[in-house]
This record gives C-alpha cells, sequence and structure tokens, in this order.
C-alpha cells in the first residue's frame, strides 16, 4: 500500500496559545492511520495522567498527533505538537456533569439557547469548557471557565480588532496588502483576509497575537515544475486538482490535491518536489 506524508493545517483551538506542526498520514486505505507512541509523548503522559492506558495514536487533519487513552475510566485525547510538546487535551462531559457555575453562566448569557455538547479542555495556560450551544439550528461555540467566566471565545463569524501588532506583522511580511476582511475563523483563530501581489491570501494568528500560518491558492499551471514532477512521480495515476502554498514560522510547502476517478490523495511537497517528513 502506499502511503504519503502531509500536513493539514486547519484545525486549531481557542484560547490555546501554541503553534505546532506535525504530519497526517494519508493512504489508500483511511483505516490505516495508527502510528507508534514514542517515549517523550508517552511518558508525558504517564506523568499527567497516572494510569493512563493508551489506546491508540494518529495524526489528525490538524496536524497534531493525537493520543487517545483511557483515564479516570474516561476517553481522553491529548494532542501534541512536532516537537512532541503537549498542546492540549480534551474530554467529553455529560450534561449532567456540567458544574452549576458553569451551567447558570451560560443561561445567563444566553437564554434563548440551549447547550447541546460539552468538552472539558485542559491547555498549558488554563482549563475551561467548550460548549456547543444551539438555537433553531444555529449552532456556535462558547468557552468557559469552571467559576463561570465567559471567555473571549473569537466566536466564528465575528469580527476582532487586528490592533498595531496584527498590522505591522501584515505590513511586513506582506508589505502593499490590503486587509479586505477578519474574524474568527470557527476554530478560534483570527483569520486575515488580504489581497497582496493580486493574490487573496489568508492569514491566521493565535488567540495572543502570533502568526500560525498563512495560505493561498495557487494555479497548477503556476506550481514549480519540481513539484508537479514530484507527484506524477509518486502517483502516476492522478491529477492534480487543486493546490494551496503554506508557510509557516518554519516550513514553506504546496498541498496538492490529487484526483483519480473516485479515489483521492494529498501530498506536501516542498518546493523543490520533496516529500514533507515532519
Amino acid at each position: 500500500m502506499n502511503c504519503i506524508i502531509y500536513v493539514n493545517m486547519k484545525k486549531l483551538l481557542f484560547p490555546i496559545l501554541f503553534f505546532a506542526l506535525a504530519a497526517v498520514v494519508s493512504c489508500d486505505s483511511d483505516d490505516d492511520k495508527g502510528v507508534a507512541v514514542n517515549a517523550t509523548v508517552k511518558s508525558y503522559i504517564e506523568a499527567k495522567y497516572p494510569g493512563a492506558s493508551i489506546r491508540k495514536a494518529e495524526y489528525e487533519n490538524n496536524g497534531l498527533l493525537e493520543v487517545e487513552f483511557i483515564h479516570d475510566s474516561l476517553l481522553k485525547d491529548a494532542y501534541f505538537g512536532a516537537d512532541n510538546g503537549w498542546v492540549y487535551t480534551e474530554w467529553d462531559i455529560a450534561l449532567a456533569a456540567l458544574p452549576k457555575s458553569v451551567a447558570d453562566a451560560v443561561a445567563e448569557a444566553y437564554p434563548s439557547h440551549r447547550i447541546d455538547d460539552v468538552d472539558y479542555v485542559e491547555t498549558p495556560s488554563g482549563n475551561y469548557y467548550e460548549i456547543e450551544i444551539e438555537k433553531r439550528g444555529a449552532e456556535q461555540w462558547i468557552y468557559v471557565t469552571a467559576d463561570g467566566v465567559i471567555l473571549d471565545g473569537g466566536l466564528e463569524g465575528t469580527v476582532p480588532s487586528l490592533g498595531n501588532k496584527l498590522n505591522v506583522f501584515v505590513e511586513a511580511k506582506y508589505p502593499g496588502a490590503t486587509v479586505r476582511k477578519s474574524e474568527y475563523d470557527e476554530n478560534g483563530l483570527f483569520e486575515v483576509k488580504i489581497l497582496h501581489q493580486n493574490v487573496v491570501k489568508e492569514v491566521y494568528f493565535n488567540s495572543s497575537g502570533e502568526w500560525v500560518y498563512s495560505e493561498w491558492n495557487v494555479a497548477v499551471s503556476a506550481l514549480p515544475a519540481e513539484v508537479r514532477n514530484s507527484a506524477t512521480a509518486l502517483y502516476p495515476d492522478y491529477r492534480i486538482d487543486d493546490a494551496d502554498f503554506i508557510e509557516t514560522p518554519s516550513h514553506q510547502f504546496y498541498k496538492l490535491s490529487l484526483e483519480r476517478g473516485n479515489f483521492e490523495q494529498e501530498v506536501l511537497l516542498a518546493p523543490d518536489g520533496s516529500v514533507m517528513n515532519f
């Protein structure tokens, strides 16, 4: 079975202050995604969650290593970055187990909504409840501390203030860029859509204003020959359907979507055509 390693930088969680980049394994079979847990990650889990029993591990579509384990009779998921650093842990909470202080805060702030789902999230910068609320079919997420304080969760569609720090960064990295739109995305990141050199680019920042990554679409015909040749060599029976260029604080690469009939593959290639192995 042919497998290729790729990265997808989409799903990150507010208000975690981090940048993490890792690999996701994509194969013709979606069931073969398990990876071994290295000693560093295993030791961290054992120390933080004594008695934990690791069930499986795999790379998620957001580029983080997800380790699923049982602890205190609960199924938990811990996420680690490319440096093996812990990013966050989350697990499902029964509505009946939600602290009264949290339930009361939600009811007061959103009296017309009902609580649909609850996760508890632990991060290096603090813990909170991630709560999905619903009203007439419309869903949104809010973030509430154990004592009932509703955090600035960056709800999808709300417009953040770019502030001087972000403006300075955008102008320095993308000189002459025009900001067309800015809002929190569904994962709580600050998404800033800019027009730079006649190309629409999306620039993402975490909740501390740190740049996480940028991406933009690239015409297949504009791909470097090294990238096209590499994709063809890796998947000779596939055609390149779509291409994005992604840059992060430490890497630059192309994310290619390839198709062959009903089969799809994604591959990450450096500008010189080499496969990105993180």
